[in-house]
């Protein structure tokens, strides 16, 4: 993982750089930044340079930030006009803003490039929001040292992590292409995720070039999809990959929370959003499992790699998620707390034998065996309403 070599991509435009351009809609004043939920627009660190230069180094002079609580955000997205089916919730997201923001239209037709990043900032930290609940967790259950006296949480204010999640979002694939292999040594077509040490944080950059990512209902819960994956993953401090099921079910669960036709799929590859299936899974288990063909608990935890997951192990772990987060919410917290905060012998993290440890944190949580664990899933989606 190297530093971006600034220098290697040059370009005859020079962009607009992060906080170059006051923002329309706060005007980058803090009571105004703040109703936003944001802290600032720049500049402010990014991978392992600072965001003004990733803007510079990549091809394009339309890059603005925001920062908000928890995340960063660079983006290239333009502007564009409010869809008929999205307006009434736009409307209501203003309607909740214009108290505290004298002087906003009454009227707005069109998302501009600044109001539309501020409305995915707003949202994504509202979706932090529900992950922190998921998880029965706070800001102030995190420190950026490590507390001997009490369980470990890691070594951040982040989840666990020392720096705030970050996400580029790219109006051209090129770019994305550029930043990836220049700052984390993969050429990846679809959206990566990636772990920055010694910095400890989390980044995701995402190209939004193809149609339906143009789009921000189909953007933001893919959005959601990856973010869920990286805040997972630095729960408690990322020392290693939590249980692929798990992984990729929470995300899910998550990402079809904010659109229930929304459907992206991970492999050792990256994260694409999958476009031949607009289907709501919610009664698809029902049907797996009425013709026998969901995957039993035991299959899924031996599971290592995203690119082993089929049709069937995909929804299979949504429904798996759900049925835990919906019916068991304060044991589904304890088994993400105790899957993230394995320490070995010295104390250290570990993620020895995790098939081991979820056998042995379903018997302690709810006094299930895998088998157990099968049977009572299957009652739920075959009996709920």
């Amino acid at each position: 993982m190297s530093s971006l070599a600034i220098a290697s991509i040059l370009t005859l435009t020079v962009p607009l750089l992060a906080g170059e351009e006051a923002c329309p809609w706060c005007r980058n004043e803090d009571e105004r930044m703040q109703v936003f939920r944001t802290v600032s627009h720049g500049p402010f660190p990014l991978a392992q340079t600072e965001s003004s230069e990733v803007a510079a180094s990549l091809p394009t002079a339309d890059w603005i930030a925001i920062e908000s609580e928890h995340f960063r955000f660079l983006s290239a997205l333009d502007g564009r006009k409010i869809e008929r089916e999205e307006r009434k919730e736009i409307e209501a997201w203003l309607d909740e803003l214009r108290p505290s923001l004298p002087g906003l239209p009454r009227k707005v037709k069109k998302l501009d490039r600044w109001l539309r990043l501020h409305r995915i900032a707003y949202r994504v930290e509202a979706f932090y929001a529900r992950f922190q609940k998921l998880l029965d967790v706070q800001d102030e259950d995190f420190d950026p040292e490590r507390n001997a006296a009490g369980p470990f949480m890691g070594a951040g204010l982040y989840l666990g992590e020392k720096g705030k999640f970050e996400v580029i979002f790219h109006a051209q694939r090129a770019t994305h292409q550029a930043f990836t292999a220049d700052s984390m040594g993969v050429r990846v077509t679809d959206s990566v995720r990636w772990h920055f040490s010694p910095e400890h944080k989390m980044l995701a950059s995402i190209p939004a070039e193809d149609a339906d990512l143009r789009n921000d209902r189909w953007l933001l819960p893919h959005t959601i999809h990856n973010l869920s994956h990286l805040l997972l993953c630095a729960y408690r401090h990322f020392s290693y990959d939590p249980p692929v099921w798990l992984d990729e079910g929470l995300a899910h669960f998550l990402e079809r929370e904010i659109d229930p036709l929304s459907t992206t799929l991970d492999s050792d590859e990256g994260a694409t959003r999958h476009r031949g299936d607009r289907k709501d899974w919610a009664e698809l288990d029902r049907k797996l499992v009425s013709r026998g063909k969901e995957k039993r608990l035991a299959e899924m935890m031996a599971l290592q790699t995203f690119g082993q997951l089929d049709d069937d192990h995909h929804k299979t772990a949504y429904s798996m998620v759900r049925f835990l987060a919906e019916e068991h919410p304060e044991g589904f917290s304890r088994l993400l707390a105790g899957v993230k905060g394995q320490l070995d012998d010295r104390g250290y993290p570990s993620g020895k034998d995790l098939p081991g440890l979820q056998r042995r944190l379903l018997r302690s949580i709810w006094d299930w065996s895998p088998a157990d664990f099968d049977q009572a899933w299957r009652t739920w989606v075959l009996e709920r309403p």
